[in-house]
């Protein structure tokens, strides 16, 4: 049985889907970036792993997740993203065979990681039923924009992460999240990132179709 919960419609919840363990980090940065970068512009805030995903296994598909609202979290203690307003692909197979919709609010926004044409991969959107609540679909070379930069292995499973944020992929993610959603400003990015070219080159790269 599923206990109803007040749904604060103000709140943005922002779903981050990965691969366990070897992206793990890139997507917990992306949501950490956001979540941050409300705080700076006085959203209260919340990021986290998705404990029914934990022990995360390589590659498995797991998720991140951030909430930012202008208004004090009711949902503070709801583990898992059932509203997402935005979904963040790390890697851009995740398309296939998951349910990145489920729940999706009307105007969801969804992010991937990809070197491809995005419309390539909007035909793969899934559950069907859904894509009509999609108002745009964004394609951003996060790999490319971290190139160069040591992909970390490392779990926090609920505990303080104490590696730099936003060192590479995860800087160049949050800031085509912020352009294809305005869900925070690219300048409260910069300011919070490790990486901050990445965070630009993010914000300057990333396409946008509208549906």
């Amino acid at each position: 049985m599923t206990l109803a919960v007040a749904v604060d419609a103000k709140m943005k919840e922002v779903t981050v889907w990965t691969r366990g363990v070897t992206l793990a980090k890139e997507a917990r940065d992306t949501a950490t970036l956001l979540a941050k970068a409300g705080s700076l512009e006085g959203k209260y805030n919340q990021s986290f792993d998705n404990y029914v995903d934990l022990p995360d296994r390589i590659n498995v598909p797991v998720k991140s997740y951030a909430r930012l609202s202008p208004e004090p979290i009711e949902t503070f203690y709801e583990y898992e993203n059932y509203r997402p307003d935005i979904v963040v692909l790390a890697e851009e197979t995740l398309v296939k065979g998951n349910d990145i919709l489920k729940g999706c609010k009307d105007g969801c926004v969804v992010v991937i990681n990809t070197k491809r044409d995005v419309n390539k991969l909007i035909k793969y959107l899934s559950p069907k039923e859904n894509v009509s609540k999609v108002k745009a679909v964004a394609a951003i070379d996060a790999d490319a924009l971290g190139a160069g930069v040591f992909h970390t292995f490392d779990g926090t499973e609920g505990c303080i992460d104490d590696t730099k944020i936003g060192a590479g992929v995860g800087a160049a993610m949050a800031a085509a999240v912020a352009k294809a959603s305005g869900i925070v400003k690219l300048e409260s990015l910069i300011k919070l990132a490790d990486n901050k070219k990445a965070v630009q080159q993010g914000w300057d790269a990333v396409q946008v179709v509208n549906l």
